[in-house]
Formats: C-alpha cells, sequence, structure tokens
C-alpha cells in the first residue's frame, strides 16, 4: 500500500501542508481545535511518522550554528567558541554532526538555498531568530534552541541568572563588610541579559535584607564611557561593592580604578559574571559566577539529538546554575 503522507491528509482538508506538518510535528503555533481536526484526520486515513528517520549510529545530523553579529567587538570576549562546539558534539554523542555556522541576519538566504530536510535542527548561540524567521524554521518542521536567551514560547538553556546574583550577594553579604552597600552596574547593548541580571540582583539584594534598589543601578552603553568622572559618581555614591553585568565589564572597571588610584578590594568589592576567558587580562582574580558555555552546547546538543532521532516530543526549558568561582576582590 502506498504511505500516506503529509500532503494526503493536506489534500483531505483542503489546507495547506505547512500547517499539517505543524501540527504532525507538534507545533504549538496551530489552535486546537484544528489540531483535533488534522490529527483526526491522519488517525483515519492511517498516517504514520516515518519511523526513525536514521539509525543513530548511521545517522549524519545537518545542525544550523547561527552565531550573533555585533559592531562592538569586544562582546564576543565572554566566551569560547570552541567550548560551545565541544559541548554540542558530546551532546549528540555518537550521532555524527554536520555544523553549519552563520551569522545572524543571514537565514533568509540560507534557508532559500536549502530543500526542505537538508537541516535538521537549529541552534541561536546568545541570540534570538525574530518572530518571521523563528515561524519560517517552524513552518519547516526544524527544531530550534535558543543559548542564554529566555523565552517561555520557545526552547531554550540558559544560565540561572538570578541564582547567580544571589551567589555574589552573599558573599559579599558574608564577608564582614558591614553593612553591605552594593551597585549594580549593567551593559545597555545586551538587554535581554542585562535585565535578567538586574531584576535578580535586586531581588537578591531584596531577599538578603541588603540595602539596594534601582536608584542602585547604574547601566554603561559602551566601555568607553567609564570615565574618571563616572568612576568618581560612583564612588559618590557611597558604595562598597560593585556587581558587574559581566566578567567583561568588571575588567574594565578594575582597570579604571587602578588607573584612579584606587585599590581592590580594600575600596570597594568587584563581582562579574560568567567566569570568562577575559578574566586573565589582570592580575588580581575577579570573584565571578560560572556561566559554563560548554554545557550549554551539551544540552542543547542532547535535546536536539532526542528530537530528532528518538522523536522525543518534549520541548526544552531550561536553567543552568552557575557555580560561584572565588578570587581576590571580595574585601572583608
Amino acid at each position: 500500500m502506498k504511505r500516506v503522507t503529509v500532503y494526503d491528509v493536506a489534500k483531505e482538508l483542503g489546507i495547506s501542508t505547512s500547517t499539517v506538518s505543524r501540527v504532525l510535528n507538534n507545533s504549538i503555533l496551530i489552535g486546537s481545535e484544528k489540531r483535533e481536526t488534522i490529527l483526526a484526520a491522519a488517525r483515519r486515513l492511517g498516517y504514520r511518522k516515518r519511523p526513525i528517520k536514521r539509525q543513530s549510529r548511521r545517522a549524519i545530523l545537518n545542525i544550523a550554528l547561527f552565531l550573533p553579529v555585533h559592531p562592538l567587538v569586544y562582546t564576543h570576549l565572554f566566551y569560547s567558541p570552541s567550548d560551545l562546539l565541544g559541548g554540542l558534539y558530546e551532546g549528540f554523542g555518537n550521532v555524527k554532526v554536520n555544523i553549519i555556522a552563520r551569522l545572524t541576519g543571514q537565514e533568509d538566504d540560507f534557508f532559500a538555498s536549502k530543500k526542505l530536510g537538508d537541516i535538521d535542527g537549529c541552534v541561536y548561540a546568545f541570540s534570538e531568530p525574530p518572530g518571521p524567521v523563528y515561524r519560517q524554521i517552524e513552518d519547516r518542521g526544524i527544531p530550534v534552541v535558543e543559548l542564554n536567551r529566555v523565552d517561555a514560547g520557545r526552547n531554550h538553556v540558559a544560565c540561572d541568572d538570578a541564582l547567580g546574583m544571589e551567589t555574589l550577594l552573599s558573599r559579599i553579604a558574608g564577608s564582614g563588610r558591614r553593612p553591605a552597600r552594593p551597585c549594580y552596574l549593567g551593559f545597555s547593548p545586551i538587554p535581554a541579559v542585562n535585565a535578567r541580571r538586574r531584576d535578580g540582583f535586586l531581588a537578591a539584594a531584596a531577599g538578603l535584607s541588603i540595602s539596594a534598589g534601582t536608584e542602585d543601578v547604574r547601566v554603561l552603553d559602551a566601555l568607553a564611557d567609564m570615565t574618571p568622572a563616572f568612576l568618581g559618581n560612583l564612588r559618590g555614591g557611597g558604595y562598597n561593592a560593585v556587581v558587574c553585568f559581566n566578567d567583561l565589564v568588571a575588567v574594565y572597571l578594575y582597570q579604571a580604578a587602578v588607573r584612579e588610584g584606587l585599590r581592590i578590594p580594600r575600596d570597594f568589592s568587584l563581582t562579574g559574571f560568567d567566569n570568562s576567558p577575559v578574566l586573565d587580562l589582570v592580575s588580581l582574580r575577579i570573584d565571578t559566577v560560572s556561566l559554563s558555555v560548554r554545557q550549554l552546547g551539551m544540552e542543547a546538543g542532547g535535546w536536539l539529538r532526542r528530537r530528532i532521532i528518538d522523536r522525543d516530543d518534549e520541548g526544552l526549558r531550561k536553567l543552568i546554575a552557575g557555580e560561584y568561582v572565588p578570587g581576590e576582590t571580595i574585601g572583608v
């Protein structure tokens, strides 16, 4: 007997094949009433999903990895691409994978040149696809996961920023420097992550009964804004600790403080976030919380493997708790 396909179901109902494909691939973008109609027709016609597309030991999957584009080159210093790739390969285990790197913003040309089925999965690292692109990927039934971005309606794996901020503030509060008077120093070019870490800082301060509110939040638009005048205003606020958006901001603040004759941690405690390679640029180890890029990649690769090879329909909404990495910049 001829195998019943998506096209047969679509023809039976007089609707588009993309709508049928979405439902049969468990997309959340189709309403429940239409979903039930399509599933009922598929059962009636005897539609069955293909058995596992390829046996895992013989499969060669094509995975599109989209990397961010940003005019500020230094924003890329917080992670190692080799760690990301190593984690992805580890997550796929014994499944052979071709990872095809593209830059965010090149999706239209990329998918226009590919036939349906050429790309088995997509990973957006430290970026996210715009709505139209996301729907284009969904129309093709391609699973997609975002790294270090959080969207309740999309598959993602990210650092638990709130827990990380709580960890850092707990260390500052427990250092013996009483009372703790911290300031959060954010970075506007990466708004989504900055907002999560800012909110995590404020929530942690409230939970730990530390005096810190929205008036104690400062945000840099560029690292060049960290001038002597800015540092003077920061010091004028009476803060004895600065909790930075990430390690890169912390390193710049450390260097600016040294130029002005300040001593860390004697004059104020300093923390970063991510445990990124940029920390090696200064002689004093800055206290931070790890963001394991390798683990992000491993979680994404494992989920894509289960989704593509095992036909596992479970989504991925995961926050990873970063570990505290002790340094020498929290004063006592």
